[in-house]
């Protein structure tokens, strides 16, 4: 049988290469903003997690760890053993600072303060109405803290080794080191979630959680988690607190951080030793509530891995559309569709890879054949959460204004 000749020409009209090469041009843009990401965050893991942490005590100095406790108390049964037990060589000392919590919180930070003479609990003014109260506790455990070196986390937080303040704390015995940026990862398990919602999820923490972390890896640092970081009181204080953004409830992890970060004092852990899990008891309710409230605090950010990001996310619609569009407008023949195809799936095979080898980088949920269709959509999901934010926005915003 005779193929038609139609089938497999190679005379194409311009629209067919322009759109070829808005296709690659849109998969370019899409390699260049997320692959190195991937890829810095798993090499930088392998790195930590291979270095060896110095052995001589006097490396490590004195740190005041302060746990922000708002309302989880039964928590605190196992993270304080957790913070306290810790095998570090340094006097150590930790600071509950009690936001709201219930009556059980006193009682059981008693009970441990008989079995542990560093563990002391302080309060946050029931009336503080007009200030952001987590940033008001954060501050009156920095001030109640008696060593320079601070390391912050929650009462929903679970340490997940005795190395986590050795990691940490190691990267202040160089003066010039005033920030250590670690990674805590998400841990929900509420039974209402659907499987399909909590791969939307994962997919998202990730993707937000390599835009700030490869940027601090590469010494461009503007961002960190509150549940796992460190820094010096006196940068603190310096910088005069929270005092520039007193207005808002929150930004004490990103605003405050792009403030005081810099390229040299910033230093970055990701071992597995460092690793911070922070439970959540409705993980989808605090997955949106958190991305509204990163979404608000954003426009007080460099603007630029934000912009990046959002045009890679905007290129994959194009990508698809573009090869659809080539496919479609070169038929009868063959040619361009089976080409695009394969352009199409070799680079959606490398994005998957590489963002399952981060996930597993992370210990988070590694999706694998999921991913082009949640980078697809994940345009929408941001418009979405941009309009709840607006909804919201007025609970951003302390009693000042």
């Amino acid at each position: 049988m005779t193929i038609p000749s139609q089938l497999y020409s190679l005379q194409f009209s311009p629209i067919v290469w322009a759109l070829a090469a808005t296709a690659i041009l849109a998969i370019i843009t899409v390699a260049t903003v997320w692959w190195p990401r991937f890829i810095s965050i798993s090499r930088r893991v392998k790195a930590d997690d291979a270095s060896p942490l110095p052995s001589d005590p006097q490396a490590y100095p004195s740190v005041s760890v302060i746990v922000y406790n708002q309302g989880d108390s039964q928590n605190l049964h196992t993270l304080l053993p957790q913070i306290l037990g810790q095998d570090y060589p340094a006097p150590m000392e930790v600071i509950v600072v009690n936001d709201m919590g219930s009556d059980d919180t006193a009682t059981i930070v008693a009970q441990l303060e008989m079995q542990y003479s560093n563990l002391y609990m302080t309060f946050t003014p029931e009336r503080s109405r007009s200030l952001s109260r987590r940033k008001l506790s954060i501050t009156l455990g920095i001030k109640a803290a008696r060593y320079d070196v601070v390391a912050l986390t929650c009462s929903n937080c679970r340490i997940e080794s005795p190395l986590w303040l050795r990691s940490m704390a190691a990267h202040l015995a160089d003066p010039r080191k005033e920030i250590v940026i670690g990674y805590a990862r998400p841990w929900g398990n509420d039974q209402p979630d659907t499987d399909s919602r909590r791969r939307r999820r994962a997919f998202d923490d990730l993707s937000d959680t390599a835009r700030w972390l490869s940027a601090a890896i590469h010494h461009r640092p503007y961002m960190a988690s509150g549940y796992n970081l460190a820094y010096r009181r006196s940068i603190f204080f310096e910088h005069k607190g929270f005092s520039r953004t007193l207005n808002l409830n929150y930004g004490d992890d990103d605003i405050f951080i792009n403030e005081i970060a810099t390229r040299a004092n910033t230093a970055v852990e990701l071992s597995h030793n460092a690793r911070v899990r922070h439970d959540e008891a409705r993980p989808a309710l605090i997955h949106d509530t958190m991305r509204s409230r990163r979404d608000f605090t954003a426009r007080y950010l460099p603007r630029g891995s934000y912009r990046a990001t959002a045009l890679a996310s905007w290129a994959w619609w194009i990508a698809f559309g573009a090869s659809a569009g080539a496919a479609i407008v070169a038929l009868p023949s063959l040619i361009a569709a089976a080409a695009m195809l394969v352009v199409a799936v070799s680079f959606c095979l490398i994005h998957q890879i590489l963002y399952r080898r981060c996930a597993r980088a992370l210990t988070m949920r590694p999706l694998f054949f999921t991913v082009p269709w949640l980078s697809l959509t994940r345009p929408l999901r941001t418009w979405r959460h941009n309009i709840l934010g607006r909804r919201q926005r007025r609970s951003n915003y302390t009693q000042i204004i």
